[in-house]
């Protein structure tokens, strides 16, 4: 009995000094633990941000959606600004048909009038994995894809296509590739612009939800190779800043060493997130967040490390985090990828935006 007792007592002296251990590391040295988020933020009053905003000319894509009035009147308001415009209007069902949600002729006659391209995204149905699996790797369903893709792009007098195709087995990362290649080949008999949204990342991935996407292979089959550099917090993550800075930079930075840098735009967000701490986070955009923290008494600061604002309030007993996009915002981003010789832009999405943005993108002149 008395061997047993000095067993369990070891064991637990052994268990108190990893705790106080991890406590200490938690503390004092959190970046060695991997589990845990180091943030240091460097917060200024959010009216503060707004000093000296800087505007750059820039060539820039913006999504414009249906179902919310408010960004196809923003876009019309807005589109002396636009390079390109990118209606989301298209996917492609279970059945392997391309669906048009809807079809607003008055954009497309006005994009023509004022000189902005008109390139429609193209996804995959809900991101459904099986779906798009199907899609690439089946070559008589892809080649049909295809086929439609081309014929609706003439027919509509499209200046060409935004592939949009999300959460793809990773195994089908060569079957992307042929996908893209083909759809390339048969656009530019036509003449048209091929665009396709990638997942950002900052090294080489074979896994996960960007080990699809082989930058330099997809980069021979592409016009526009935008990056979505959002989502590093996510509505099913804790909460924190959507796009940090410092990732944003490292995200081009490996960009720039597999894809030619004429071809690379920038993937920036207009929209935030409001987390309910240890619940799921729901989108949100400028007017929203703005809204919010004035109903419930919030202080926003502007965090100069991540390039965000950010708030906290309580609802009933709930604590929420909110982060989203200023004008500043998008400042900061547009200057990083300038200084790296990046001028192309595209934004998720139109109607989310500070309106003080449109003081910081201008069009670049031909």
């Amino acid at each position: 009995m008395g061997f047993i007792l000095r067993k369990i007592i070891i064991v637990l002296f052994l268990l108190a000094f990893v705790f106080n251990v991890i406590m200490f590391l938690y503390m004092f040295m959190p970046e060695v633990l991997p589990w845990v988020e180091v943030r240091n933020i460097k917060p200024i009053p959010l009216d503060e941000s707004y000093k000296d905003l800087k505007s750059f000319e820039v060539e820039f894509l913006g999504w414009v959606v249906d179902y919310d009035p408010n960004s196809i009147a923003v876009f019309y308001d807005k589109h002396d600004r636009f390079t390109w415009v990118s209606p989301v209007w298209y996917y492609i069902d279970e059945n392997f048909s391309l669906i048009e949600r809807t079809y607003v002729e008055e954009l497309v006659y006005k994009c023509r009038e004022w000189g902005v391209k008109v390139l429609p995204l193209i996804a995959n149905k809900g991101f459904k994995r099986d779906l798009i699996h199907k899609i690439l790797s089946d070559p008589d369903i892809r080649d049909k894809v295809i086929d439609d893709i081309v014929k609706l792009v003439i027919k509509r007098g499209y200046d060409g296509v935004n592939i949009d195709f999300e959460n793809i087995p990773p195994e089908d990362r060569d079957n992307l590739t042929e996908f893209m290649r083909l759809l390339y080949l048969k656009l530019k008999e036509y003449d048209k612009i091929v665009s396709i949204d990638v997942v950002a990342k900052t090294s080489e991935t074979y896994s996960g939800w960007s080990g699809a996407y082989d930058y330099s292979a997809l980069a021979n089959y592409t016009d526009l190779f935008i990056i979505m550099i959002y989502d590093y917090h996510y509505s099913g993550s804790q909460p924190g800043p959507i796009s940090p800075i410092n990732w944003f930079r490292k995200v081009l930075e490996y960009a720039l060493s597999t894809v030619p840098k004429e071809k690379i735009v920038a993937g920036i967000p207009f929209y935030g997130y409001d987390w309910p701490i240890g619940g799921r986070g729901k989108g949100v955009s400028f007017n929203q967040s703005i809204s919010l923290a004035e109903k419930y008494g919030a202080k926003i600061v502007f965090d100069l490390n991540s390039g965000e604002a950010t708030f906290k309030y309580r609802l009933n007993s709930e604590e929420h985090e909110v982060w989203f996009q200023t004008a500043k915002s998008t400042e900061l981003r547009i200057s990083i990828a300038v200084e790296m010789g990046i001028y192309k832009f595209a934004a998720w999405r139109i109607g989310h935006e500070d309106p003080r943005t449109w003081d910081v993108i201008k069009r670049k002149s031909n």
